[in-house]
C-alpha cells in the first residue's frame, strides 16, 4: 500500500479499524459478551492497562508503515523484532520470569534473542548502504523505535495476565486504546477531519484490503496473547518473532525488494 502513495498514517488508521472489528467480534464469538463482562467486573483496573497497551501499539504500528516505505518489508521486519530483547529484559526485571531457570534455559532464551538482534543490526548496515537520499536511516530509526514501543507494550500485557484477566477480555479493551490513539494521530497528521475524510474516500479502492489485513493480524495476535499469559514475555515474544522469516520471504518473493542488489547484500540478508 505504501508503494501506491498512501499516507502511512492513513494506512495504519485503516488497519486499526480492521483490528477493532476483529477484536470486538472474535472474543464475543468465542466466549460470549457475558463472560467478557464478568472478567472486567472481576478486575476493572486492568482496563486502564489494556487501553495503555493499545495506545503504544498504535504508535508502533504507524512507525512500521514508515519503515516499510523507506527500507522495505524484508529489512524492516527483523529490525522491529529486536523487541525480543526488551521482552526478555522486562520479563526478568519486573516479573522474575527467569528466576530459578537453569543455565541451559537462560542461554537458550538470551542466545536466541542476541542472534536475532545481531541479524537485525546487519540488516540495518545493509539497508543504510543500499538506499539513497537519507531514507534508509529514517526507516531504520522508525523500525527500531517501533520495536522499543512494542517491547514496552508487553509490560501491561503480562501485568494483566498475572492478575487473572483472560486474553480475550484484555484485547477487547486493548483496541479502544488503539482506535483512540490512531484517530488522534491521523487527525493531527492530516490537519483535521475534512482532509482525513477526503483521503480515506480517495483510497476507497484499497480500504477493504487494509481492513482485512488488520482483521487477519488479530488471529495471529491471539496466539501471542496466550503465549504471554502462559510462558511469559521473556520466552513468548522471542518465539513469536520468528514471524520475521515470513516478512523476509514475502519481501523477497512478492515484492522483489533485493532485486538488483549485489550478491554480498543477498548473502548478508
Amino acid at each position: 500500500m505504501v508503494t501506491l502513495g498512501l499516507s502511512p498514517v492513513v494506512i495504519s488508521l485503516t488497519m486499526v479499524l480492521g483490528v477493532f472489528l476483529a477484536r470486538w467480534s472474535l472474543p464475543a464469538l468465542l466466549r460470549g459478551t457475558a463472560a467478557i463482562g464478568a472478567d472486567v467486573r472481576q478486575a476493572p483496573h486492568l482496563v486502564v492497562w489494556a487501553v495503555l497497551a493499545g495506545c503504544l501499539w498504535a504508535v508502533a504500528n504507524t512507525l512500521t508503515v514508515f519503515a516499510i516505505r523507506d527500507i522495505g518489508l524484508s529489512i524492516a521486519f527483523p529490525l522491529w523484532n529486536a523487541n525480543s530483547l526488551l521482552g526478555i529484559l522486562w520479563g526478568a526485571v519486573f516479573f522474575n520470569e527467569l528466576r530459578g531457570a537453569g543455565w541451559g534455559r537462560r542461554l537458550g532464551v538470551l542466545g536466541g534473542a542476541v542472534l536475532m538482534c545481531a541479524g537485525a543490526t546487519l540488516l540495518a548496515i545493509v539497508s543504510s548502504a543500499g538506499a539513497a537520499g537519507g531514507h534508509a536511516a529514517r526507516g531504520v530509526a522508525a523500525a527500531l523505535a517501533a520495536g522499543a514501543l512494542w517491547g514496552t507494550m508487553y509490560i501491561p500485557y503480562r501485568k494483566a495476565y498475572l492478575t487473572g484477566m483472560n486474553p480475550l477480555a484484555f484485547i477487547t479493551f486493548f483496541t479502544v486504546g488503539e482506535v483512540g490513539m490512531m484517530t488522534a494521530l491521523a487527525l493531527a497528521d492530516r490537519g483535521g477531519l475534512g482532509p482525513l475524510t477526503a483521503e480515506l474516500a480517495g483510497s476507497r479502492d484499497v480500504l477493504f484490503w487494509l481492513l482485512l489485513g488488520g482483521f487477519v493480524w488479530v488471529v495471529g495476535d491471539l496466539f501471542q496473547q496466550y503465549a504471554a499469559k502462559y510462558i511469559g514475555i521473556s520466552r513468548g515474544i522471542p518465539l513469536s518473532n520468528t514471524n520475521q522469516l515470513w516478512g523476509l520471504a514475502w519481501g523477497l518473493l512478492v515484492f522483489g525488494e533485493l532485486h538488483g542488489r549485489s550478491g554480498t547484500t543477498h548473502g548478508q540478508v
